[in-house]
């Protein structure tokens, strides 16, 4: 009779995402399946696009910079 090991076919498949990349600026892995950036040749995670390259419009408000500015002027 022919002894079988079970226990390989009972352990779980690695079924963890590998690392490909790492975000030039955080240095975090980037995983397989996950989205990226490239922005001149450089990898870039989600999270360091939306803290280094994302704006909020706004309307300036000219008369309060030229205030300043005038404020400014008369301090120096």
């Amino acid at each position: 009779m022919e002894l079988l090991d079970d226990r390989v076919y009972l352990e779980p498949p690695n079924n963890e995402a590998k690392a490909v990349l790492e975000c030039f600026f955080c240095g975090e892995d980037i995983y397989e399946g996950d989205d990226y950036y490239v922005l001149n040749g450089f990898d870039c995670c989600v999270k360091c696009l939306d803290i280094h390259f994302k704006f909020t419009a706004e309307k300036l408000d000219y008369e309060a910079e030229i205030a300043d500015l005038e404020y400014h002027d008369l301090k120096n």
